[in-house]
């Protein structure tokens, strides 16, 4: 499982995750767990976060896929990064950790078009 994968599952789960933290007293935990997408964190930090040691055991039995421990099947996202204006042509894509570009001038994450 790459970071890809681990943020398009994240995607997908987030608003029956979203349900379930609620009516299952965890929200805090999700909130945590989310929070580390904001510091600089990785979809796979988050994905470990919520399930420890999810990554390792995925590995173990399908190759990496944590996601199908969750009982979620994986969409592949195809895109690059752009200016979060529209005001330049730059495109980007994430660095080693994961994490989305992030446009200098503005000082803000840019904006992920899907392909």
């Amino acid at each position: 499982m790459d970071e890809s994968q681990a943020r398009t599952w994240l995607c997908a789960q987030l608003p029956a995750l979203r349900r379930n933290a609620r009516d299952g007293g965890w929200k805090a935990t999700l909130d945590e767990a989310l929070s580390l997408l904001d510091n600089g964190g990785s979809a796979l930090d988050v994905v470990e976060y919520l399930e420890p040691g999810a990554l390792s055991a995925a590995r173990g039995r399908d190759g990496g896929a944590p996601f199908l421990l969750f009982g979620a099947k994986s969409r592949e996202v195809v895109g690059e990064y752009a200016c979060p204006d529209d005001a330049c042509e730059r495109r980007s894509g994430r660095d080693e950790r994961g994490r989305p570009p992030t446009c200098e001038l503005r000082r803000r994450p840019m904006r992920f078009v899907e392909n």
